[in-house]
């Protein structure tokens, strides 16, 4: 069905159109699983190598028993928001698509309220924006008492309008009302607008290129001593049509979807325990506050005393007096 894509007034400005948007949320969580350099309550000493050099941890776990694989599944919990993500990449890059020709898309000019005085040159900015987008543009000008009194606002009766003269979907209608019988010698001129957008046109007429649209014809609409009402809305559609077409990026949206995708790896790496050690824990040895560091025969790096029967570093045996279980006096 057809929606507003905007409108605005003499006294009261521009406005937006019925564009939607949605959104979303995650939750958080913590993980029970600790590993420090520094003592805490309930931990144990482990040591590992890196580097050729101990490295000490405390750990409320053991560090290097390999968890089940079967805590993968809960990567399943995070896949909508993963998908979700992912849509809002496609979201923030946008490349407009012309329309196909296969509707009725003859231009309408309908001056009801005599207003436009001669057409030509809004006629060929309405042909240039037709060529360039595949959407028809129409212009409908009426008089305030065809819908004041009848219909709640302008946008009811564009959308009357629109339904009653295009039974497509890629018509953009642009409805122009004017007080009856108005003169430029009466004054303030009590004027409104609406635009009235098929579906069809939304890849193209977005939120953000209605806007733009909106203010544009708004300020040329009100700046009565430089355009006639004809020339304002031509102006505005010269002013759109060369980039209506080009790819845009929602940059705040790109970096949202950034955000939301980062926080959510990190919170998944959490809850299944990834840890970017796992590798040098697996290898890792119990170890008590008060161990020893000597220095190998073989290659002269530093193992930790009743941790091992073999070097670390180079494979080489350890004095037995420093394998585990041996008794120191």
């Amino acid at each position: 069905m057809p929606h507003s894509s905007g409108g605005g007034s003499h006294g009261g400005g521009s406005h937006g159109g019925s564009h939607h948007s949605s959104h979303s949320h995650g939750g958080s969580g913590r993980s029970s699983r600790h590993v420090r350099s520094t003592y805490f309550p309930d931990a144990r000493r482990f040591v590992y190598y890196n580097h050729h050099k101990p490295v000490y941890v405390y750990a409320d776990y053991d560090i290097t028993e390999k968890r089940s694989p079967l805590r993968f599944l809960m990567l399943l919990f995070y896949l909508p928001f993963i998908l979700f993500t992912f849509s809002m990449f496609a979201e923030a890059y946008h490349h407009p698509h012309k329309l196909p020709q296969n509707y009725d898309y003859k231009i309408v000019v309908e001056d009801k309220a005599n207003v436009l005085g001669n057409t030509a040159e809004l006629r060929n900015s309405l042909v240039a924006f037709y060529n360039r987008t595949g959407i028809s543009p129409a212009v409908i000008t009426v008089e305030n008492s065809d819908w004041q009194g009848v219909y709640s606002d302008l946008e009811n009766y564009a959308y009357d309008l629109y339904v009653n003269h295009f039974a497509d979907e890629s018509h953009w209608l642009i409805v122009y009302s004017t007080p009856d019988g108005y003169s430029s010698s009466d004054g303030f001129e009590d004027w409104y607008w609406e635009g009235m957008q098929g579906n069809d046109t939304d890849d193209v007429l977005t939120k953000s290129v209605t806007n733009s649209f909106n203010d544009e014809l708004q300020k040329n609409l009100t700046a009565r001593t430089r355009y006639t009402v004809s020339s304002a809305i031509s102006t505005s559609f010269d002013d759109l049509t060369p980039t209506v077409m080009k790819s845009k990026v929602n940059w705040t949206m790109l970096f949202t979807s950034i955000a939301i995708l980062a926080f959510v790896c990190l919170h998944a790496c959490l809850m299944i325990g990834i840890n970017p050690k796992a590798r040098k824990y697996a290898k890792a040895k119990p170890c008590s506050d008060a161990a020893q560091e000597k220095a190998c025969e073989y290659c002269g790096y530093t193992y930790v005393v009743d941790t091992c029967t073999e070097c670390p570093h180079c494979g080489a045996p350890i004095p037995p007096e420093d394998q585990p279980g041996a008794r120191f006096t």
